[in-house]
């Protein structure tokens, strides 16, 4: 009886562990640079939302003025955000005020299109003014 449970206990861990993969769309390398004002941005956030709504959005670091991550397939509206110190150091909050710079149009308003296809190259530079 005891060995009978055991072997249960184990098909039951077996099935569930080979539910617990990685599911959902095919991702593709997407790179690229962003620059604000013909300078690099320093690091920010990338945001590859689908023009159809029809999957969760694809996000990623900016660093030095360039990204890399993976996006799945298809037509995609870009956000991109970054932020900035703003004054001198609160000595009470322990750090220097921020702002966001990077105007609307290029991210709760945005813009910015791309296509992500599956074949690449997948490289779209972004170069935002004010």
């Amino acid at each position: 009886m005891k060995s009978c449970t055991i072997a249960w206990c184990l098909a039951l861990t077996l099935l569930l562990a080979a539910g617990c993969g990685t599911s959902g769309p095919a991702r593709y390398p997407v790179s690229g640079t962003v620059t604000f004002n013909g300078q690099a941005v320093p690091q920010g956030q990338i945001v590859f939302m689908p023009s159809d709504g029809s999957a969760p959005p694809d996000a990623g670091s900016i660093v030095g003025g360039k990204y890399s991550l993976r996006v799945s397939a298809g037509k995609k509206r870009v956000e991109i955000t970054a932020d900035r110190e703003t004054g001198k150091v609160d000595p009470v909050m322990g750090a220097a005020p921020r702002e966001s710079y990077i105007p609307a149009r290029y991210n709760s308003e945005s813009t910015l299109n791309v296509e992500v296809t599956p074949a690449g190259p997948n490289q779209f530079p972004f170069d935002l003014t004010d």
